[in-house]
């Protein structure tokens, strides 16, 4: 297990330069001759070391705070087909299928229900991920080989990435590493998955690219009247390249592409669920989908020890729902910037973004423009760390020159973590951040005219998280657990206002979070270790009609358990477990109607390594639990009977 540290630099980098004190101690002047000497060698040497970690991805700790953290060894032992179904069964995050749609799911950390994608910042290899409307951000396009780490950061970083980092940070790295792998697998429902990624590095040259093919023949009935079951494909690409022109500057970009099509039923009746979940409901939806990603980029490292970093880049999709004849066309711009000094002693970082996204649909053009300055700071006192930071948001929405809104905001964050001894650390925080609406919540059309018109219902989200906890090392054993308060403000959801009598974009008020996440991890031995996780949460509306009640589509308990077991050398035995509690029926802020079933999936995998083939097979689901969500009545079913697959894989 890695040991947390406060310095940038390499583990055994101070220690060439802890014995030129004494030297340096000889006389007055050359102690400041000696000392500008040591710190241009300890920048050059510091520069060189930061410069290879980037390349390589061999990332620096961020803090002690507690967070879930995935390398690729776990990824792969997991046999796992996407990266939806890793969290889902590895992690605390609360994973739903997005009305049928396997590719957008809803992403939620700490109990936001129906609004857990966008109280989450996505960062992919440094990129934050953005919709400029109210969908899930897909994730479908990064294969699951191609990942060298997932991290899971709790109530942090608001400050760096501004608008909708309110529970944390959900941050994915590629590798960097020479290699590669070719996956094929073959699972339930005429499922076929094929999956490359590729790498090479050179002394001034890293280059890889990586694609996909996936496509299932679905689990449910279109219609009664046909034999159709849903079905989708999806196919993705990119290319990623770093070069090093110079000892001090590195250059980078990055180019994905990804296409999907969708056929899925439409939801049914609680009756139809427990009877039989394949039958079709009411319709369904036909969804086609691309989208483009690019960036460029360049990582300057100066004599001086100060780090910047600079990014531009966009996007472009076009979703186009075909038997409702409804096409979505966005594209975006961003740029943003960092420069960081780090030694010793303390830490300074000042950064900040652009960015604009616009939608448009049958003729009507939505934007959000937002502008972030920001700027943190650590000061390390022998075996504490304080952290600070401060950041200042201007954010423009727009649709079609109707209405323009435009808020100004001021967040931060304060934080203290004590390392009591060289096993236990403790650590305590708080952030001040907010959930700007989107062009769907904003959009709101006079009940006379039916023109679009400012949301007179809805206003900036403004979220205070709370958070002690604390993380231990016993031996074998590693525990790590935290205890939460997120006040919130003007939480904006969609649905019935009993004032208008209107379903619309509205204000909760004033919302509570009161939770805790504990994690307790045991390596036994080389070949033996197991996880177990828990997470709990009360989610409950504060104030207006619904005072008092529980927050729609939050299960109060998750928990997850794995254990790996290497018998033999080149065999790997896992299973998993992850159970969520059941969840108030996402539009019930009435807390009347019947809840989603609790969430249950118990799934085996098995592998086998044969130099550089492996070979693997797995059972998700095993007992056969029906897993639904539940909107306004209707049951969307999801992972509702058990599933089998298989495949060969192979990596240089």
């Amino acid at each position: 297990m890695k040991k947390t540290t406060k310095n940038l630099y390499p583990k055994g980098f101070r220690k060439k330069y802890f014995s030129l004190a004494a030297i340096l101690a000889l006389n007055a002047s050359l102690l400041a001759q000696s000392q500008n000497t040591a710190m241009l060698e300890k920048s050059d040497s510091a520069n060189k070391n930061l410069k290879l970690s980037v390349i390589h991805a061999e990332e620096f700790v961020e803090n002690a705070d507690f967070k879930e953290e995935f390398d690729a060894q776990s990824i792969a032992l997991s046999n796992a087909q996407n990266i939806y179904d890793f969290l889902n069964a590895n992690s605390l995050l609360t994973i739903r299928s997005n009305y049928g749609n396997p590719y957008t799911q809803n992403i939620d950390l700490r109990g936001f229900g129906q609004n857990g994608h966008k109280n989450l910042a996505i960062i992919v290899d440094g990129i934050r991920l953005d919709n400029v409307d109210s969908a899930p951000i897909s994730l479908s396009g990064i294969p699951l080989d191609s990942i060298q780490k997932i991290e899971i950061i709790r109530g942090k970083g608001t400050t760096k990435y501004g608008n909708g980092a309110v529970s944390g940070i959900l941050k994915i790295t590629t590798t960097r590493k020479s290699g590669g792998a070719l996956d094929l697998s073959y699972a339930s429902y005429d499922t076929l998955n094929s999956q490359f990624f590729a790498r090479t590095v050179r002394d001034t040259l890293n280059i890889g690219v990586y694609g996909q093919y996936q496509h299932t023949q679905g689990d449910r009935y279109l219609s009664n009247l046909s034999d159709e079951k849903s079905g989708s494909y999806n196919k993705n690409g990119g290319i990623t390249a770093f070069l090093y022109p110079s000892n001090d500057l590195l250059l980078k970009a990055n180019l994905n592409y990804a296409k999907y099509a969708i056929k899925y039923a439409n939801p049914i009746p609680k009756e139809t669920f427990e009877n039989n979940p394949k039958l079709p409901g009411n319709g369904h939806t036909h969804q086609n989908r691309w989208d483009l990603t690019y960036s460029t980029g360049f990582t300057s490292f100066s004599d001086s020890g100060i780090t910047t970093d600079v990014n531009i880049g966009g996007s472009r999709n076009t979703s186009r729902y075909i038997n409702f004849d409804s096409k979505y066309e966005g594209k975006g711009l961003f740029g943003d910037f960092n420069a960081q000094f780090k030694n010793d002693s303390f830490m300074a970082e000042i950064g900040g973004e652009l960015r604009t996204n616009e939608r448009q649909n049958s003729g009507q053009k939505a934007e959000v423009n937002t502008m972030l300055i920001y700027g943190n700071g650590e000061k390390y006192l022998g075996d504490s760390t304080l952290n600070a930071g401060i950041s200042t948001q201007r954010i423009i929405t727009k649709q079609s020159g109707t209405y323009s809104e435009q808020d100004n905001l001021l967040g931060g964050e304060l934080g203290y973590q004590y390392a009591l001894n060289r096993q236990i650390s403790l650590y305590a925080s708080y952030a001040r951040s907010f959930n700007v609406p989107n062009v769907d919540w904003m959009l709101y059309y006079n009940p006379i005219s039916f023109t679009p018109i400012a949301n007179p219902y809805i206003d900036v989200a403004t979220f205070d998280t709370y958070q002690i906890g604390a993380k231990g090392i016993f031996g074998i054993h590693t525990i790590n657990g935290n205890v939460f308060v997120i006040q919130g403000k003007d939480e904006a959801f969609y649905g019935f206002n009993k004032l208008t009598g209107v379903t619309t974009n509205q204000s909760l008020g004033k919302t509570q979070r009161i939770g805790g996440e504990l994690q307790f991890t045991t390596q036994f031995s080389t070949s033996f270790y197991s996880s177990l996780s828990y997470a709990y949460v009360d989610a409950e509306i504060r104030s207006n009609e619904y005072r008092g009640k529980e927050i729609p589509g939050v299960s109060k308990h998750t928990f997850t358990t794995s254990l790996n077991y290497l018998p033999l050398t080149n065999l790997n035995l896992g299973v998993h477990y992850k159970f969520g509690s059941k969840m108030h029926d996402y539009n019930d802020f009435d807390n009347t109607k019947n809840k989603a079933p609790n969430y249950q999936s118990l799934n085996l995998n098995a592998s086998y390594t044969f130099k550089n083939f492996e070979v693997y097979a797995y059972v998700n689901n095993l007992t056969n639990h029906k897993n639904a969500i539940v909107v306004s009545g209707a049951y969307y079913p999801y992972e509702f009977e058990r599933t089998f697959g298989g495949g060969v894989k192979y990596t240089w």
